[in-house]
C-alpha cells in the first residue's frame, strides 16, 4: 500500500485499529490532526497519525531529503526523534518492536549494541504478557501489507541518528525536546540484570 492507502486503512479498519490499540499501544487518530504536544522551531508541517497510552504522539513530517514523509515520535516526557523513513516502515517497526521505547531508554546513550541486548529481554516479557502477539503480528502484517524489516533495531537506530538532527522539535512554549536515546543500559533494569546474572 502507498501512504494514503495505509492511512485510510489504519483509520477506518476496525480490525486493524483493534490490534494496533490492544497489542501495540498505537491508537490511530481518526482524521488529519495537528499536534498540541510539539511543534518545529522552523515551522515544518506535520500530520498527527497516532498516540500511545502515555500521551506520546506519532506524526508524519514534511520531507527534507527523502521521497517519503518520515515518522516522528514525541513522548509526553519531552523526548522526540524520527523513528522511520516512511509510514510503512514506522508501522513495521511498531509491529516488530512493540517495546521500541525500551530499546531507546536502555540504549546507553544511543549504542546499537546495547539496543540489541534489549530485544530478547523485552521480547520475552512481551510474550509472557501478551501470548497472542505472534498471531497479532501476522494478522496486522496481512491487513496492512507489511513486510518484516530485515533488521528493525538497526533501522530504528539509523533513522534517529541520521534524520532526527534535521528536525528541531520544541514544545508550545519553545523549550527543546531531548533525544529519544537515554543513558540507561540493560543492567539498569533490575529484573533484566538478575536474569542476565542467572545466565552466566
Amino acid at each position: 500500500m502507498n501512504e494514503a492507502e495505509l492511512l485510510q486503512t489504519i483509520r477506518t479498519s476496525s480490525e486493524a485499529k483493534r490490534i494496533l490499540e490492544y497489542d501495540f499501544d498505537f491508537s490511530p487518530v481518526p482524521s488529519p490532526t495537528a499536534s498540541r504536544l510539539f511543534q518545529f522551531s522552523d515551522g515544518t508541517s506535520c500530520e498527527l497519525v497516532g498516540r500511545d497510552g502515555t500521551g506520546g504522539e506519532f506524526a508524519l513530517c514534511a520531507s527534507r531529503t527523502l521521497p517519503t514523509r518520515p515518522m516522528l515520535y514525541a513522548s509526553s516526557e519531552g523526548q522526540a526523534g524520527i523513528i522511520s523513513r516512511c509510514l510503512e516502515s514506522a508501522l513495521s517497526t511498531i509491529v516488530d518492536l512493540p517495546y521500541s521505547y525500551d530499546c531507546l531508554k536502555f540504549s546507553g546513550g544511543g549504542q546499537l549494541a546495547e539496543m540489541r541486548r534489549v530485544v530478547p529481554l523485552s521480547e520475552s516479557d512481551l510474550i509472557a504478557a501478551t501470548p497472542q502477539i505472534t498471531s497479532s503480528r501476522q494478522a496486522l502484517r496481512a491487513l496492512l501489507g507489511l513486510s518484516q524489516i530485515p533488521d528493525s533495531v538497526q533501522a530504528l537506530h539509523a533513522a534517529i541518528t541520521e534524520l532526527s538532527p534535521l528536525y528541531a522539535v520544541c514544545g508550545p512554549d519553545g523549550w527543546q525536546f531531548e533525544s529519544l536515546f537515554n543513558k540507561f543500559t540493560v543492567t539498569s533494569n533490575p529484573s533484566w540484570r538478575r536474569r542476565l546474572e542467572l545466565q552466566q
